[in-house]
């Protein structure tokens, strides 16, 4: 799971509403340009994204980038490794986590999906996991070289028919964001004049470390 820590507003389904009032208070309080560092794990049980099988990603660590600051932004492989940390980093840099594209989304009422591996799927390598916040509150995933300069997107606000992810404070600078269970966790794919729906499931955590 992925760990992280963030002082801002969360995106709640709507039958998480109370942690949606709060959140957006949150957001509206730390309006200025303050940075805090965080630190993330990735939950690989049964989800799409998946994590390098190395532990916690530190920010400032063997290449980890932990940031939150307007937008939540996660790079397990965002940065060259120190000439400090090359000893210790031998073996574990650079980081890394994969995207795994299966189930393609055909249509709702009645929920149809691809029943074979469709065009478009496989594993792709992830280079960062952003989450905005504010009126669309989207979730981004970029992932090498899978839905184009976009990437893949939850946003029921700005790209209808993708499903939000859930983010929940849980107090103490930790956050937990995670997609709902399937079949209401489609993300938004554009390659080119092509787009698609896929189902993604993530479960990250993350911890506020400044």
């Amino acid at each position: 799971m992925i760990v992280g820590v963030a002082c801002r507003e969360g995106v709640v389904a709507p039958e998480h509403s109370p942690d949606t009032a709060r959140s957006s208070e949150v957001a509206e309080a730390r309006s200025g340009p303050v940075t805090q560092k965080v630190d993330f794990t990735i939950g690989d049980v049964g989800t799409s994204l998946v994590s390098d099988g190395k532990g916690t990603y530190r920010n400032g660590i063997c290449g980890v980038v932990g940031t939150w600051t307007d937008i939540l932004h996660l790079a397990p492989a965002g940065a060259s490794v120190p000439k400090a940390q090359k000893a210790a980093c031998t073996g574990i840099a650079p980081r890394a986590a994969t995207l795994t594209l299966a189930v393609r989304h055909l249509s709702d009422s009645p929920h149809v999906d691809d029943a074979a591996s469709p065009a478009g799927s496989g594993v792709f390598s992830v280079q960062n996991v952003k989450f905005g916040f504010g009126s669309a509150a989207a979730t981004t995933i970029n992932a090498t070289p899978s839905c184009g300069t976009l990437g893949l997107r939850f946003s029921s606000v700005t790209y209808p028919g993708s499903d939000d992810v859930i983010r929940t404070d849980l107090g103490g600078g930790l956050w937990h964001m995670y997609s709902r269970p399937f079949p209401d966790n489609r993300a938004y794919c554009a390659n080119g004049t092509s787009v698609t729906y896929w189902h993604v499931s993530m479960d990250l955590r993350v911890q506020i470390v400044n």
